[in-house]
């Protein structure tokens, strides 16, 4: 690596020179830094502090420094909470995300706020029920598909429930298949 600074004890020549830095006079004996790229003299401690050369166009400046960025809170301001799935602040009562639209849940983890059956829970049920005793090849392929979309809101929605309901039509749906199916298979024979 080349060497971008000389550092001596300031000589005769350096001596009575301003300081790059501080404008103060560099005195005979004093430790001194010469950079190599400028030639321009330094106090050794200003050269150490700055980070090298006070010439602007010296290859031995010191690179510019950014602004710091201002220091982010440790949290968002009372009232508020950051959504746990797109990270925006939102109010802190709020059930649902008012940028995402999904559900909020307590600090721990585990929804607390007002809920609802998801829909098509009860109608897979219905049609499960109804599966078993008319046109269940129909009514049976509809109860699944129904507690499907049940179960795919339930699990995007925390404040949505029916899930219990939404398996028992599914079941009620694929029994009535089954039951159907060997009805057919038994006529058939």
């Amino acid at each position: 690596m080349a060497q971008t600074v000389n550092r001596l004890k300031a000589n005769r020549i350096l001596e009575g020179k301003p300081c790059g830095w501080c404008s103060n006079t560099l005195t005979f004996g004093e430790d001194a830094a010469l950079c190599e790229g400028c030639t321009t003299g330094h106090h050794a401690a200003c050269w150490d502090n700055k980070g090298g050369c006070s010439s602007g166009g010296c290859v031995n400046a010191p690179l510019k420094q950014l602004a710091p960025l201002p220091e982010r809170q440790a949290g968002p301001p009372p009232g508020k909470i950051n959504c746990p799935n797109c990270q925006l602040e939102i109010p802190a009562r709020s059930v649902r995300c008012e940028y995402c639209n999904v559900g909020v849940t307590s600090p721990d983890g585990v929804y607390r706020g007002p809920t609802q059956t998801a829909p098509g829970a009860v109608a897979s049920l219905v049609f499960g029920i109804l599966a078993l005793f008319v046109c269940g090849i129909i009514f049976g392929f509809v109860a699944i598909q129904k507690a499907n979309e049940a179960k795919t809101a339930i699990a995007s929605d925390p404040s949505l429930t029916g899930g219990g309901i939404a398996t028992t039509g599914k079941v009620l749906g694929i029994v009535a298949l089954v039951f159907w199916g060997l009805g057919i298979i038994i006529q058939a024979v």
